[in-house]
């Protein structure tokens, strides 16, 4: 079998593809509070409908359930026949040697995603387009609900793209090559026991690392992401006297000074460098890579790719109009860029807390932070010409008619877990345009099923496919 007709067998299942994702969309996984069950269902059902032997993993119980499964590629190794749903008969996997962990000759691909998605706000339901946030309506166009975009699309092309290659894997013929899954239920909030979990805590971890990750976040189908920024959370507490809001020449008050550290702050934008490859940096200032870059992430972002950004989330300070507020919480979320670690910004913030402006214990100022350690984590990228982007970038080219382009990103995605420990992960996936939109969450059906294509197909090319 060659790749296209390969590809013809999954285009053939298109109304199945969408159907899978309006279930999954209205199976509702908001994280917080973090019930995936019902979501995790509709993809558990789905799989073994296809003859996919699936296990699930919940370090945080049944309600919160990581979904894995994988096969090895290569000729029927006589493993058991079984009966999918949908009549086919299935060889069901069975192991080929020891492959807890990167296969010792070939290659092992990893596909990964999430299962939880960011909440709703539930007193704007019915401002939501065609019957609120949860009901997966297809216009024709696009499929409406909360986390169609990040990343119920991504996670479902994955599901499919990972059953058809199960379905065919005979002609995956890269020797001692084998492909894993794994869907995920704790990306929103920080990944603790849903990717890192496999990677760090679960018994066959050395199975869930792989050679390669691939990952279908919304990251646009004009780019490869091989690498994001890095997050350092932080807490400001700003204490001062609390006075009469007449008495200012007894106390300036917390939320005057918090407002002159931020100030302060945002500076970090401009005097924090990051040690950058040059590499890295002239193929980054290619016109056709900024380009890309602002194309999807917004005029302008391809100015903050390299440098740290910082953004004031939470700012609390003061009970009443008239009263002199003696403390101001700030939590500030720096984002930092390939090359730039938490350390250099740590001290930069040290010493301007011992300046005079922040520190001056006669008239009861201090100021005072902590990390958020479970909500930071170091930047992280791969080599952008992997044989991975290669074969994306090719294989995104024939499906879409565009060739994408290998970019860093903005924000953060559990790839980065997989980066740590030394294996490279790629992200490609639809537009990230309404992502955690307040109302009307959208996907586009055209790119959901590009990305189905695309992700199927370049498993199967980087696995000798057909040869």
């Amino acid at each position: 079998m060659d790749k296209q007709t390969f590809l013809d067998l999954i285009s053939a299942e298109h109304d199945s593809h969408v159907a899978l994702l309006q279930r999954f969309i209205q199976a509702p996984s908001p994280n917080p509070p973090g019930d995936t069950a019902q979501a995790a269902k509709v993809l558990e059902e789905y799989l073994v409908a296809q003859g996919v032997p699936v296990r699930v993993i919940a370090p945080q119980g049944e309600g919160r359930p990581n979904l894995v499964a994988d096969f090895d590629c290569g000729p029927d190794d006589g493993g058991e026949v079984v009966a999918a749903a949908n009549g086919q008969e299935l060889v069901a996997a069975t192991s080929k040697g020891d492959s807890n962990g990167p296969s010792r000759e070939g290659k092992r691909v990893v596909m990964n995603g999430h299962i939880d998605v960011f909440p709703v706000d539930e007193a704007r339901n019915d401002k939501w387009t065609h019957g609120g946030p949860w009901s997966g309506y297809n216009d024709g166009t696009y499929i409406f609900g909360r986390g169609g975009v990040d990343m119920k699309a991504g996670t479902a092309a994955s599901v499919i793209a990972f059953s058809s290659l199960y379905r065919h894997r005979q002609h995956l013929k890269r020797p001692r090559s084998s492909v894993a899954l794994t869907l995920v239920s704790d990306e929103e909030m920080g990944g603790k026991f849903g990717s890192r979990w496999l990677l760090e805590n679960d018994a066959e971890q050395k199975k869930w690392k792989g050679d390669v990750m691939i990952n279908a976040e919304p990251g646009g189908l004009q780019s490869i992401r091989f690498g994001e920024k890095g997050t350092l959370r932080i807490t400001f507490t700003i204490t001062t006297r609390g006075v009469h809001g007449a008495y200012t020449h007894l106390s300036e008050g917390a939320n005057r000074v918090a407002a002159r550290l931020v100030n302060r702050l945002v500076r970090i934008e401009e005097e924090v460098k990051p040690e950058l490859d040059e590499r890295l940096v002239e193929y980054l200032s290619r016109p056709e890579v900024r380009a890309v870059v602002d194309e999807v992430m917004g005029s302008g972002a391809s100015e903050n790719v390299l440098r740290p950004t910082v953004n004031v989330g939470v700012m609390r300070g003061g009970i009443k109009v008239n009263m002199i507020p003696d403390r101001c919480v700030l939590e500030v979320d720096i984002r930092l860029p390939i090359g730039l670690g938490k350390e250099a910004v740590l001290r930069y913030i040290d010493e301007v807390l011992i300046e005079r402006e922040f520190l001056q214990e006669e008239r009861n100022m201090k100021v005072e932070y902590a990390v958020q350690e479970e909500a930071s984590n170091p930047s992280s990228y791969c080599a952008m010409d992997h044989e991975m982007v290669d074969v994306l970038a090719r294989v995104g080219g024939e499906v879409t008619g565009r060739k994408p382009l290998a970019i860093p990103s903005l924000g953060a995605t559990d790839a980065k877990f997989w980066r740590y420990h030394g294996v490279p992960a790629f992200v490609y996936g639809v537009s990230p345009e309404t992502m955690a939109a307040a109302m009307d969450e959208r996907v586009s059906v055209e790119e959901f099923l590009s990305v189905v294509k695309v992700h199927a197909a370049a498993v199967w090319e980087y696995l000798g496919g057909g040869e």
